[in-house]
């Protein structure tokens, strides 16, 4: 539920494959001063997470409004991996960025546990492995931001200028890689449709389906678009395609 799989994980490698078959920008130091936060940008970003994360819930649980127990169980860990992943983002925020909180990780990372949380979203796990899924998924962010993004700029030249694979990748993954373990505590859901193995085995491949598909299409689309699109174009820069006063 939630979309962990179906729009955070697909989404995020279908735009960093995308990202990967088009390159680098054409003009990297242009790209880099256009893409650099300022203070109006940062301020919206984290008006936008505090408005996503006080609804994050209720996107989790949209589907289940006809099933008391599958409703409850969705609000009830999405809050509590929020609040995890929140804590954990603070926490490594501070440790990484030597005593002070990094802008993009609390408008970001605070949000991990939400789309982790999602594959298991309607399991009844209690409140101690919700916790632990979103702590695991707001350290997995976090160390995204930190390490991840340079390190695919620097090798692979996928530049993910929004950082969608730390905030949707990363933890989508975390979390329904933990949901294939999660099934075993809950066998008896009713919107399971099988055993505990096969549905293990089940989820398991949904995964890789997913990765796969995202991946392939993605890169194709990139291709294409590289393909077609025009030559010369500044990166980040609305000018490009709007006609502004400013």
């Amino acid at each position: 539920v939630g979309g962990s799989m179906t729009i955070h994980m697909f989404g995020a490698y279908f735009g960093l494959a995308a990202s990967y078959a088009m390159g680098p920008p054409s003009d990297l130091t242009q790209a880099g001063e256009a893409g650099m936060p300022d203070k109006v940008s940062d301020v919206l970003a984290l008006i936008g997470t505090t408005i996503l994360w006080v609804f994050w819930p209720s996107f989790v649980g949209a589907t289940e409004t006809g099933i008391l127990e599958n409703e409850h169980h969705c609000i009830v860990n999405t809050i509590l991996a929020l609040l995890a992943s929140t804590t954990m983002t603070f926490c490594l925020s501070q440790m990484l960025c030597h005593g002070k909180f990094d802008p993009v990780h609390v408008a970001n990372s605070t949000l991990a546990g939400g789309v982790a949380i999602g594959s298991a979203g309607r399991l009844d796990i209690g409140p101690g492995l919700a916790i632990s899924t979103g702590a695991l998924a707001g350290a997995a962010s976090v160390f995204g931001y930190k390490y991840s993004s340079p390190y695919l700029e620097s090798k692979f030249s996928i530049y993910d200028t929004c950082g969608v694979g730390n905030l949707h990748g990363y933890p989508s993954v975390v979390g329904a890689l933990l949901s294939i373990a999660f099934i075993a505590l809950d066998p008896d859901a009713e919107f399971l449709t099988q055993d505990v193995l096969p549905q293990m085995t089940s989820q398991l491949l949904g995964i890789i389906a997913t990765l796969l598909v995202s991946i392939v299409s993605g890169y194709g689309t990139g291709a294409l678009v590289s393909s077609i699109g025009g030559e010369g174009l500044l990166s980040y820069m609305d000018s490009e395609w709007w006609h502004l006063e400013y």
